[in-house]
């Protein structure tokens, strides 16, 4: 099937928070992976990499930016992705694509939260919680405390049927 708008996922450095790029300076594809099994009537995320969703702007998916802010516009358009002088959309939305390419959304760019001195990344506060045996979905993020530098992590997660916490 012909997806609606032609997108690429792309590996991302969520620390760096900027696109990998090969040797010759493009960005570097992430492909689709294996479907897992369904557990528990919901199916578990493929397992393969996360990578950051962009769109390729053409004449049939333009990106026309933000009124009156070319800053900003600019920072949402990744030049020289695939091939050197081409433009894409940068989502800001890392997602996961199995082999039928169903997208799972996995976290937004910029997601990080600072602790103590520390870069936390939330999908992988996310990853770990997920393994619990009696969770079925969770969203990691950082909240301000009053009082202290950084954010704290806060997860708000929903247990399968039946489980309690």
């Amino acid at each position: 099937p012909q997806p609606f708008a032609p997108f690429e996922l792309i590996k991302y450095d969520v620390a760096a928070d900027e696109p990998v790029r090969d040797e010759r300076g493009l960005c570097i594809p992430v492909g689709p992976g294996k479907s897992r099994a369904l557990e528990g009537g919901a199916p578990k995320p493929p397992s393969c990499e996360t990578g950051l969703l962009v769109v390729k702007i053409t004449q049939n998916t333009p990106f026309h930016g933000y009124a009156g802010d070319a800053a900003k516009t600019e920072k949402k358009v990744l030049r020289d992705v695939l091939a050197k002088g081409d433009a894409f959309f940068n989502s800001g939305d890392l997602l996961l694509m199995d082999r039928q390419r169903f997208l799972y959304f996995q976290d937004r760019v910029g997601d990080t939260f600072r602790w103590k001195g520390e870069n936390v990344a939330t999908t992988e506060v996310e990853a770990t919680l997920a393994g619990v045996g009696f969770i079925q979905e969770v969203n990691v993020y950082g909240v301000a405390v009053p009082g202290c530098e950084g954010r704290c992590g806060m997860a708000a997660v929903r247990l399968k049927d039946g489980a309690t916490f």
